[in-house]
């Protein structure tokens, strides 16, 4: 049989150099050497006689065959952990309160659902839920209140530990009424087509006729977005209103007062609710807010809390990596 020619290392490895799409951040993960990577890599595929990464120029390109075996392997690993983790406790159910952070939205959107299918998997697990910004996250986590805590790009206190685990992607919205509105000129209604020429345009004498709503007088994340797909911050921006506070800017946005940028999940969330909301396509490319998991270096976690920390930075993996090739495909059919 071939499994008796595996060495269990190997494919442990793979499947964190797969994920992690680098053997660097995979080094790091498994507290090995890029070079000891690389060689179990390279022993792994000789065993099997097949490439499993083609490296072009410098990255770790995974092939069909290697994607297979990834697909099982994942699963099939965290089942050996599950029955090594069950058999270690004496058959005991994984128990306890757990205390999680997160921002929001983010929290509403994508954690709380993950959290109940965990929850529905392990039924002596309770939780504890706050929301917050990364700074209050971080002061929780060292004063010891919170196991662990998901933090958006933000620097926090250097005695956490983070590991990215999602990007959402910022947007500038605006209500379709708002966008109507701004574009008509002597009462001349505008087209569909006119409607998603405006959506896709990047002239900045536009946007500068636009009303606009933010989170603070600054209009810090405005002008990101403006950097980010114009090139520039220097624009002269009509602020209506400020709130320190992702429902109401969503709010402001939809009631029409001004464009703003919120998340793509809230987006979407709004969206099967009915709200009437259009998003600026920009240069194309995505504006991106990395999530990170984020966790008291030295502090000692409850198995329900490790496995929790553990099962939710893999299921938000995923679901990045799942988004973000929906995306592509659609892109490429566009």
């Amino acid at each position: 049989m071939i499994i008796d020619q595996l060495n269990l290392n190997h494919l442990r490895i793979f499947e964190v150099v797969l994920r992690a799409k680098s053997v660097t951040a995979a080094a790091q993960e498994l507290h090995l050497t890029q070079s000891g990577v690389s060689q179990h890599l390279k022993a792994f595929e000789e065993m099997l006689g097949v490439t499993l990464f083609d490296r072009i120029k410098g990255r770790m390109v995974p092939t069909a065959e290697a994607q297979t075996l990834y697909e099982r392997c994942q699963r099939s690993l965290g089942e050996i952990e599950q029955a090594l983790t069950d058999i270690k406790s004496g058959g005991r159910q994984v128990s306890g309160l757990v205390t999680v952070g997160m921002p929001i939205e983010f929290g509403h959107n994508v954690i709380l659902p993950l959290l109940a299918e965990f929850g529905k998997q392990h039924p002596s697990v309770k939780f504890s839920v706050r929301f917050g910004f990364a700074g209050v996250m971080s002061e929780a986590l060292v004063a010891g209140e919170m196991d662990f805590a998901f933090v958006d790009d933000m620097a926090i206190d250097r005695r956490i530990d983070t590991s990215p685990v999602y990007d959402e992607v910022l947007e500038l919205c605006v209500s379709q009424s708002l966008l109507r509105q701004s574009m008509e000129l002597g009462g001349k209604p505008k087209s569909t087509k006119d409607l998603e020429a405006a959506l896709g345009t990047r002239d900045r004498r536009f946007f500068e006729t636009l009303p606009f709503v933010d989170y603070q007088k600054d209009e810090a994340i405005l002008r990101l977005w403006f950097q980010h797909h114009l090139g520039s911050q220097a624009l002269r921006l009509n602020l209506r209103a400020t709130v320190v506070d992702v429902q109401g800017v969503a709010r402001l946005v939809m009631g029409g007062l001004g464009a703003g940028v919120l998340s793509d999940h809230l987006i979407q969330k709004l969206r099967n609710e009915g709200h009437d909301i259009e998003v600026f396509r920009g240069s194309g490319r995505s504006l991106k807010n990395t999530i990170s998991a984020a966790w008291l270096r030295d502090r000692t976690l409850t198995p329900a809390t490790a496995l929790l920390r553990d099962w939710l930075r893999e299921q938000l993996r995923d679901a990045s990596g799942q988004r973000e090739t929906r995306k592509i495909t659609v892109q490429k059919k566009g």
